[in-house]
């Protein structure tokens, strides 16, 4: 029914047009039709099989790497000494490693034949003969050197002055009046006592655990020993220092007044009980709010019309016939057998921390001087 109205809408509008207007179909224009794209299937072409390529197994020799020569490591010096006994792990003992002979063919080398070598005969030369060399003497003056003179070193004789020690400074002993402080009476606190209701825990199942077996350690590895180090004694030459020289002091005497101080009596302060009365606050009552409730409008939504759409006939594909695939054959590999591997025991350090001496942290008793403090208060004018 919605195809048909949808087809008969432009008829009616023409008709109207015709109707209504004076010349008629004197400007009357046709309408572009639009032709609908055709659909053309894809041609689906079948897969071409291809045979497996088998390739040959290939066979690599095993390499064989010479030992790796490391050179010592020498530790640098101006480091603090630190022994070594913090820093000993035990050794580390790799297993052998198993090489298996290496069987080379004998290789057979023909003789060489060299030929014979011809030297020619030996050259006699005639004995050259040469006059001696005579060199006059040679005569040198002898060397006179004048005596040197130094005259006398004259040093003047040091006159140091008399040291003069001042006299003893006498001080008068200083009388302090005994401190009596007056005793604290404090009032006794009383705390109501707390009552906690019973709290009611329900039992708890706890699954049973398995334990592993005990893990044997292995014995320890023994000491290391090593011989003791001889180190040749240092010898340092004496050192000579000239006496230093420092003049006297000289300080004039210091006299100081005696200081009397009277001493003062405060009475004791007593302070009366301060009770507190408890605070009751009344309860607070709030009033429930009431909010209107919200009236939302209906909302009208027009019916939305789709066009018809016009499925494509279904394609037929035909059927496509593959070929049987052949396997090649599988192929068994020889086992390898390798050589069994011995492991050497592995020393674990004791689990735990190490004991801790007591000694180590034991801090010992400061005892503190007697400081003598003076009665509080301004002193009396």
């Amino acid at each position: 029914m919605m195809s048909k109205m949808a087809s008969l809408r432009p008829l009616l509008l023409l008709l109207a047009a015709l109707t209504l207007s004076p010349q008629g179909l004197a400007d009357y224009v046709k309408p572009s039709v639009e032709k609908l794209p055709i659909h053309k299937p894809s041609i689906e072409k079948p897969p071409v099989y291809k045979l497996p390529v088998e390739k040959p197994p290939i066979h690599k020799p095993p390499i064989e790497k010479p030992p790796i020569e490391k050179p010592p490591f020498h530790k640098p010096y101006g480091k603090p000494l630190v022994l070594e006994s913090q820093y000993e792990k035990p050794p580390i003992e790799k297993p052998p490693l198993y090489k298996p002979p290496i069987e080379k063919p004998p290789v057979e080398k023909p003789p060489i034949e060299k030929p014979p070598v011809e030297k020619p005969p030996p050259v006699e030369k005639p004995p050259i003969e040469k006059p001696p060399v005579e060199k006059p003497p040679v005569e040198k003056p002898p060397i006179e050197k004048p005596p040197v003179e130094k005259p006398p070193v004259e040093k003047p004789p040091i006159e140091k002055p008399p040291v003069e020690k001042p006299p003893p400074v006498e001080k008068p002993p200083v009388e302090k009046p005994p401190v009596e402080k007056p005793p604290v009476e404090k009032p006794p606190a009383e705390k109501p006592p707390i009552e906690k209701p019973p709290v009611e825990k329900p039992p708890v199942e706890k699954p049973p655990v398995e334990k592993p077996p005990p893990v044997e350690k292995p014995p320890p590895p023994p000491p290391v020993e090593k011989p003791p180090v001889e180190k040749p004694p240092i010898e340092k030459p004496p050192v000579e220092k000239p006496p230093v020289e420092k003049p006297p002091v000289e300080r004039p005497p210091v006299e100081k007044p005696p200081v009397e101080k009277p001493p003062v009596e405060r009475p004791p302060v007593e302070k009366p009980p301060v009770e507190k009365s408890p605070v009751e606050k009344p309860p607070i009552e709030k009033p429930p709010i009431e909010k209107p409730p919200v009236e939302k409008p209906p909302i009208e939504k027009p019916p939305i019309e789709k066009p018809p759409v016009e499925k494509p006939p279904p394609i037929e594909k035909p059927p496509v016939e593959k070929p049987p695939v052949e396997k090649p054959p599988l192929v068994e590999k020889p086992p390898i057998e390798k050589p069994p591997v011995e492991k050497p025991p592995v020393h674990k350090p004791p689990y735990g921390k190490p004991p801790v001496h007591e000694a180590q942290y034991v801090k010992l008793q400061v005892r503190k001087p007697l400081v003598h403090k003076p009665p509080h208060g301004k002193p009396l004018v």
